[in-house]
């Protein structure tokens, strides 16, 4: 059901070369895309996507009239924030500037002229799907709500009922968050258990720091999605083995406001807690985080609470570019960060947590104590 939806999408193609258009057309239409539309005026571009909301916009750089990058900045002033509409920037330029000026003019990836073919359709589909994600949870936002409201009209006197509205209403925002974790897991995380780790790790600490058990169950949930900006930092970037430069880590840094994006829109406690950390988990204590630079007890709790699980996580477990760090170093780490990088109150509960826990890479914990409160989850 959802490759035929997939199928449906409405996909632009802007460019002045004819020959582009033709090609991407009938290696579109081969693939079973129905609804491939083109213009070679750049001027029509913002009208045609005010009317018809296109899905997925292929877009060449250089043109005449209006060029990519006027087109970017005239996109991201006209559509709302929580439209999260993929722009695929065509160039021939194979210069690192220029890509990088393109990514971070609001462009979600490249592809090179001459134009593979290949590459082409898996942007195409990947994209897209991310796109019907988001409609997806839109949708249910609208409809859900809708119901809640109704609903509350007619039950407004009777507490228990309401109660098992709001429930459904939670379990399915859980459902759909749980989905746009596992697209953002699939893209960063071949096991897909870093960011289950870290929502229980924070979970966990929430537990010991005293929150209220609804509380606590929000952040275990919400927590999976701190990353889910990633959807939109293109592979070469994402998945680079060596160290980020300077340009690259702009784009990198990205993925925070893309992910609360991605979000927004939705009043339930969950995408309102999810949208928090997804913006706010590369916050630090000391003020020199990003996106926004926010510090101390600016940053909401939720957000110092997954930015250390986030850390010791990613440390604890090899990646492509570097091995596990043994445990007593990355502690070592956190304990120097402490008032730095962390919340140093944040920083106690948690290494009493990870102290608590048992040595194995596996650790069950089910209906049992931590501290003498009781927890239960999954294995860390």
């Amino acid at each position: 059901m959802e490759s035929l939806k997939l199928l449906t999408s409405t996909i632009l193609i802007v460019d002045d070369q004819e020959s582009n258009i033709v090609f991407l057309k009938q290696l579109l239409k081969r693939k079973g895309y129905q609804n491939i539309i083109s213009l070679m005026d750049s001027r029509e571009v913002m009208s045609y996507v005010q009317r018809h909301q296109p899905d997925l916009i292929l877009l060449d750089l250089t043109m005449p009239y209006m060029d990519g990058f006027q087109i970017l900045a005239a996109l991201k002033e006209t559509l709302p924030e929580s439209n999260f509409l993929p722009v695929v920037v065509l160039t021939a330029d194979s210069l690192r500037e220029t890509r990088l000026r393109a990514l971070e003019a609001g462009a979600i990836d490249f592809l090179t002229k001459p134009l593979d073919a290949v590459e082409v359709l898996n942007r195409v589909h990947n994209f897209l799907y991310s796109r019907f994600l988001h409609k997806q949870q839109m949708q249910h936002n609208i409809v859900l709500k809708h119901m809640v409201d109704a609903r509350t009209r007619e039950l407004v006197s009777t507490n228990f009922e309401l109660e098992k509205a709001n429930q459904l209403l939670q379990k399915v925002y859980g459902d759909m968050l749980e989905k746009l974790s596992l697209a953002a897991e699939y893209r960063d995380d071949d096991t897909g258990e870093h960011t289950r780790r870290v929502a229980q790790l924070s979970y966990l600490t929430a537990v010991e720091m005293g929150f209220l058990q609804e509380d606590a169950e929000l952040i275990l949930q919400a927590a999976r999605l701190h990353d889910i900006g990633k959807i939109g930092i293109p592979d070469n970037i994402l998945l680079k083995p060596g160290k980020l430069n300077d340009s690259e880590m702009r784009v990198m840094k990205k993925h925070c406001e893309i992910g609360a994006s991605l979000l927004r829109g939705g009043d339930s406690k969950l995408l309102l807690m999810a949208e928090s950390i997804a913006l706010t988990h590369h916050e630090r204590w000391d003020g020199l985080g990003y996106p926004s630079g926010l510090r101390e007890k600016q940053i909401p709790i939720e957000g110092r609470i997954v930015a250390l699980a986030d850390l010791y996580d990613a440390l604890m477990h090899h990646r492509g570019y570097r091995p596990a760090w043994p445990k007593e170093q990355v502690v070592k780490l956190i304990n120097e960060e402490r008032g730095k990088s962390f919340d140093p109150t944040v920083v106690d509960v948690f290494l009493q947590v990870i102290a608590d826990l048992p040595r194995s890479k596996q650790i069950t914990v089910s209906a049992s104590k931590v501290n003498g409160k009781e927890v239960s989850m999954k294995s860390l």
